[in-house]
């Protein structure tokens, strides 16, 4: 099992939260009492031991999870307009063409477990974070690779872009809480946290980067106007090496 201890060192609010897929009953881990939509589970798992979801427990994003089909009602687009989502079928229908859901019956259980409680390597890390810690562990997505940010999402079925697209990608993505339809009514958290979900294929680099890289580069920590001096400063430095025109195609 991988090393997360990294992560702790962000003193999150809110835990971050292992979530795994399986076809298998998981042992040792108890299933969560009651029902509740998929994108609440992540919430709840921040202050609660480990649980797994049958399909007994997912009261809304079954279709998202692969474990049963949209119905008509929903992939014909009828409902966009009921809920102020969408402002006719047509519209609401285009949704279904591209949101990421899991191949049908490929997952019968969803493990989730907070951070100071995971016993596996788990498929997603989902972070919820303020702006300052968001922008690290964004950074450091990109810090030894130079990939582009992603940030997908659509107005409804918001757990799948925290949920299946990372999953079904390996690529990382977040958003903002309260821009989820279904999230925001459910007030599953509060509005303007960024929430980002780490798939295990990136999760070695992501603690080796965490590890290497400077977390708070003094750049920040100089003012507007120290922070223009020192790029002065810089331009001058790199100036005695290249010439002018080389450092900023002057």
């Amino acid at each position: 099992m991988r090393d997360y201890s990294i992560f702790k060192e962000f003193g999150f609010e809110r835990q971050p939260v292992g979530v795994s897929f399986s076809l298998k009953k998981p042992e040792g881990i108890p299933q969560m009492e009651g029902s509740l939509g998929v994108c609440e589970m992540f919430a709840k798992a921040q202050n609660s031991p480990p649980f797994y979801a049958a399909r007994e427990n997912v009261q809304c994003g079954t279709q998202v999870m692969g474990m049963e089909p949209f119905p008509p009602i929903m992939f014909s687009g009828q409902l966009g307009s009921e809920f102020s989502m969408f402002k006719t079928p047509s519209v609401n229908r285009r949704v279904y063409d591209y949101v990421p859901i899991m191949p049908q019956n490929s997952v019968q259980y969803i493990i989730h477990a907070p951070l100071d409680q995971l016993t596996f390597d788990p498929d997603l890390l989902i972070i919820t974070a303020n702006t300052a810690q968001a922008e690290i562990i964004l950074r450091a997505g990109s810090y030894s690779d130079g990939h582009m940010w992603n940030a997908k999402g659509s107005t409804c079925l918001a757990c799948a872009w925290y949920y299946a697209y990372p999953y079904l990608k390996g690529e990382l993505n977040y958003g903002v809480s309260g821009l989820g339809f279904s999230m925001k009514a459910r007030e599953v958290l509060p509005d303007g946290l960024i929430i980002i979900t780490i798939p295990s294929e990136m999760m070695s680099m992501m603690i080796e980067n965490l590890n290497d890289m400077e977390w708070e580069p003094h750049w920040y920590k100089l003012g507007r106007d120290g922070f223009v001096q020192g790029v002065k400063d810089m331009e001058a430095r790199l100036s005695k090496d290249y010439p002018s025109d080389l450092v900023w195609g002057k």
